[in-house]
């Protein structure tokens, strides 16, 4: 993947903001469960979003991630939760059946798209028929581009109805039970 990466400036929203409804019990759930990992808070029409956008291909297509991340403090270093609040389509790429190029102009259609507290957060691409996996071109794009302890890469494998989620520099693997689909 080749791209020249727009810097974003990171704001989170604390936990007494993003929880304001929220019962104790779920708050202390929360809380206790994200030690590890953070909660991947996705919800149901982003996740259809992404699955029209690579449905029925048999090429690889992608996009970028655009969220919040939810901290128990202002500090990036306490993330309990990301949320995803937007999919950015690459709508100018070179693809095959292996391999995806997206434009940079799929940055800045991101970076328009950000409201307060939000940021690009990472990106998704598909797998046609081939399963969900990092390869390990998939592993440096994640290393080069989204390197950041919180950055998110997801794979689809759209006829296999498969999806995996990684994490961070290094593209750790994000447990099934970490992530909470969601409607609106």
């Amino acid at each position: 993947m080749k791209w020249t990466p727009i810097k974003s400036e990171i704001a989170t929203i604390t936990l007494k903001k993003a929880a304001h409804d929220w019962s104790f019990v779920e708050l202390s759930s929360l809380v206790r469960d994200a030690q590890n990992c953070p909660l991947i808070l996705y919800p149901n029409p982003i996740r259809k979003k992404i699955m029209n956008h690579v449905r029925d291909q048999n090429v690889e297509l992608g996009g970028l991630l655009v969220g919040s991340i939810v901290s128990i403090t202002d500090s990036v270093e306490e993330i309990i939760a990301i949320v995803l609040r937007d999919a950015i389509p690459s709508i100018d790429f070179v693809s095959s059946a292996v391999s995806l190029t997206m434009s940079p102009r799929v940055w800045q259609s991101a970076n328009s798209r950000l409201r307060d507290e939000m940021l690009v957060i990472g990106w998704y691409h598909s797998h046609p028929n081939l399963g969900a996996f990092f390869s390990c071109i998939d592993k440096k794009t994640q290393k080069d581009f989204f390197y950041n302890h919180y950055n998110l890469g997801l794979v689809i494998d759209p006829m296999r109805n498969e999806e995996k989620w990684y994490i961070g520099a290094e593209a750790d693997e994000i447990e099934e039970n970490r992530i909470r689909a969601f409607s609106l």
